[in-house]
């Protein structure tokens, strides 16, 4: 027959509810560690984003400058064509312009590619991860660029 309040079983129970606590607890550590790590993952993964972003508006700012230069290297030309000057080498403004407004789309365009595939990449492992406004602007600067320079070679 059992008494009630045996001693041997009492400390039995309390080292049962002693290991119980111990497992809840490291059971909560680990759920706590994965939950911290989803976190970084996720904001790994929209560093990422922003640096991908941060690129792309830089090839957008290096074709804007090729266009700049090569439009203004064709007005120059231009307007000592319209005053009846000779241009000043065999290769002139119009040569240059055309070549630096090409330079500027061939390497947006490239970029461009680049960029939707690194996105793309990065949107099957980040769900939440916004749409790209960089590759956006990409297509309409793409666009202006493509219709410069038909400008400038049919202009020319």
């Amino acid at each position: 027959m059992k008494r009630k309040n045996d001693p041997f079983e009492i400390d039995k129970m309390e080292k049962r509810a002693a290991e119980k606590k111990k497992e809840m607890a490291r059971i909560e550590r680990e759920e706590a560690r994965r939950l911290l790590e989803a976190e970084k993952k996720d904001s790994n993964l929209e560093k990422y984003r922003i640096v991908l972003e941060r690129l792309q508006i830089n090839w957008i700012k290096w074709n804007v400058t090729c266009i700049a230069l090569g439009f203004t290297a064709y007005k120059f030309y231009y307007a000592r064509v319209e005053k009846g000057e000779e241009p000043l080498a065999n290769v002139n403004g119009w040569h240059i312009g055309i070549f630096l407004i090409t330079l500027g789309f061939l390497t947006l365009v490239f970029a461009t590619w680049q960029h939707k595939e690194n996105v793309t990449r990065l949107k099957s492992q980040f769900e939440g991860m916004q749409y790209s406004l960089s590759l956006r602007i990409s297509y309409v600067i793409i666009m202006f660029s493509f219709l410069i320079l038909l400008f400038v070679i049919f202009k020319g």
